[in-house]
């Protein structure tokens, strides 16, 4: 099989928030993009495998920055369902030890088909929302960070607040105070690596705001001097409405612990997202992936996250340039990942409807038609098998979802 390939005449959405392209060319070689623009305004390599994209939309591969994914044979299959979806890296805020050898065994190729793991470990107070390594006390949380850069952690993970899940905490219990996420932030940041906190309500929102951590998780009690303080301070928000929605309160009616508190929330959650939107703080795409097996099958929950987003005011653009450029930049992968710009690794979706006219189209399997990772066709639907030679090179068959 070549290594170049040509995707001729789609529709370009290129992840940046730039004017769609119609009848594009992308030029991928050796798993990185090399060019795009108009079809005749990009030499064409006589080379290249070329797929036709005719009547549909390239854009990048999404980008779902707050999962629980691990190193268990389960969270193998659901990263390689995740990219069938078109979810082409997973960021996992709990992968702990046994997700970054999860990690490298993708990067190096032995674990086949899955999407793109970057992998958090997780540092947490006593009785703390988030479990992993127990740390109390700045002088002990900046051991702990330490041992978890030193392990391998792209980031790391803590909690500000409590959360929904466990029946006995609520989302105003304290965890780490400002004393401690200072010592936390200022660690991970000496070692470059950035922090993730999940937050729910004041003081933690404030306290993660003066800390400087860089990426703030859910807020589904959030206030407007919490949201005017993210933007003032340039952080990332991830606001995860998911979490809050219809759809995820009805599949845990049999959890009213959880469902009392998502309940007051969810209209405040969702004004907080537009007051964010609207003083442009920039919002990222993540849910607490893949979500209760009752109503969400692998890769439902971000793609419905989209949804969300539009309807607290983004434009599909918007949505597509959060899932992808803004997640990027999040993790720090912008150099990497995100945008089809050349350079840039070659996650690319080949969908065959208009996300920019409904981004609903995106939740949809049948209109996810290819799928490409660091260049290589992971998923293609039957119609498109016609573009490659039978026998080995030919991808595999779209796998059925649980």
């Amino acid at each position: 099989m070549s290594n170049t390939k040509l995707i001729l005449h789609g529709t370009l959405i290129d992840g940046t928030g730039a004017d769609p392209v119609s009848d594009s060319a992308v030029v991928v070689r050796s798993g990185r993009i090399e060019a795009v623009g108009k079809t005749g305004d990009v030499a064409a390599p006589p080379e290249a495998e070329v797929i036709d994209a005719t009547g549909a939309t390239v854009m990048p591969g999404i980008i779902e920055a707050h999962a629980h994914v691990g190193g268990a044979p389960s969270d193998q299959k659901t990263l390689r369902l995740s990219l069938q979806r078109g979810i082409t890296t997973v960021c996992s805020v709990s992968a702990n030890l046994r997700g970054i050898e999860l990690r490298k065994g993708i990067a190096s190729a032995s674990v086949r088909g899955c999407a793109r793991m970057i992998a958090g470990c997780v540092v947490s107070p006593t009785h703390g929302h988030v479990k992993f390594r127990t740390a109390d006390g700045p002088w002990e949380v900046r051991k702990a960070v330490r041992e978890m850069v030193q392990a391998g952690a792209d980031f790391i993970k803590t909690a500000a607040s409590g959360g929904f899940w466990a029946a006995d905490e609520t989302c105003s219990s304290p965890n780490y105070t400002l004393e401690e996420l200072q010592a936390l932030t200022d660690e991970a940041h000496a070692w470059g690596v950035p922090v993730v906190v999940h937050c729910h309500t004041q003081p933690g929102l404030g306290n993660c705001i003066t800390a400087g951590t860089d990426q703030i998780h859910h807020g589904a009690f959030i206030d407007e001097a919490a949201v005017r303080g993210i933007k003032d301070a340039g952080l990332f928000y991830v606001p995860t409405l998911a979490v809050t929605c219809q759809r995820n309160i009805i599949a845990l009616a049999d959890q009213p612990w959880q469902t009392k508190e998502m309940i007051e929330a969810q209209p405040g959650h969702r004004a907080g997202v537009r007051l964010a939107h609207e003083l442009g703080v920039k919002l990222g795409v993540g849910t607490d992936y893949p979500g209760t097996h009752k109503t969400w099958k692998i890769g439902d929950r971000t793609m419905y996250e989209l949804q969300e987003l539009v309807g607290c005011g983004l434009s599909p653009m918007d949505a597509i340039v959060a899932a992808t450029r803004t997640n990027a930049d999040a993790y720090r992968k912008l150099d990497e990942l995100g945008t089809l710009e050349p350079g840039k690794r070659a996650d690319v979706l080949v969908v065959g409807a208009d996300p920019l006219a409904d981004i609903a189209v995106l939740y949809e399997p049948a209109n996810i038609l290819m799928v490409l990772k660091d260049g290589v066709v992971e998923y293609t639907d039957e119609a498109h098998k016609r573009h490659y030679r039978v026998g080995e090179d030919q991808p595999p068959a779209r796998a059925k979802l649980p």
